[in-house]
C-alpha cells in the first residue's frame, strides 16, 4: 500500500511507528507493515508529494474520516508510473484493473504533459498501440489538446 503524504505528515507515520503504534511494525528491512485484522499483513511505503519523487500532486482528493485518499484517476496514473519505472506484476495487474474503473466513471482530471507521457507508456506496455486510442478516449473532456494529438 503507498501512502503519499507531505514530508511533515510522513515523519509523524515514521515516529509513530517506531514508538509502537498497534497493528504496525517495523521488519527487519527497514520497511513498514500494517497487521490488518483480517489477519493479513500489508506493506506500506511513503512517498512524499512535492518532493524530487514522483508524486507531484493528487488532483482529485475523496475525503475519508479527518483526512483524504486519493480518487480512481489519481491511483491510475500513480500505478501508471510504477508500471513505467518498475513493471512488476502486481504493478501491472493493479493498472490493469484501474484502467476499466476510471473508464467508467468517465471523470479524468486535467493532467500535464508528463503525466500523459507515464499513462500513455504503460497503457501501450499492457495493451500495445491501441493503448493511445484507450487513453485519448478516457482523457477526452479535461485534456481535449493532450487527446487529439495521441489519434494524430
Amino acid at each position: 500500500m503507498d501512502v503519499a503524504a507531505s514530508s511533515a505528515a510522513l515523519v509523524d507515520i515514521w515516529t509513530r511507528v517506531q514508538e509502537g503504534t498497534p497493528c504496525f511494525a517495523l521488519e527487519p528491512d527497514g520497511k513498514i507493515a500494517y497487521d490488518a485484522p483480517l489477519g493479513f499483513r500489508l506493506h506500506v511505503d511513503l512517498i512524499e508529494i512535492g518532493g524530487w519523487g514522483d508524486v507531484r500532486r493528487i488532483h482529485a482528493p475523496e475525503p475519508l474520516f479527518d483526512g483524504f485518499v486519493a480518487s480512481m484517476s489519481d491511483l491510475l496514473l500513480l500505478r501508471a508510473v510504477t508500471v513505467v519505472n518498475r513493471g512488476k506484476d502486481g504493478d501491472i495487474l493493479d493498472f490493469l484493473w484501474l484502467l476499466p474503473e476510471v473508464a467508467k466513471d468517465g471523470q479524468f482530471p486535467a493532467i500535464d504533459e508528463e503525466e500523459l507521457e507515464h499513462l500513455c507508456s504503460a497503457v501501450e506496455s499492457c495493451l500495445g498501440e491501441i493503448g493511445r486510442l484507450v487513453v485519448a478516449a478516457m482523457i477526452g473532456s479535461n485534456n481535449e489538446a493532450a487527446a487529439m494529438h495521441l489519434l494524430a
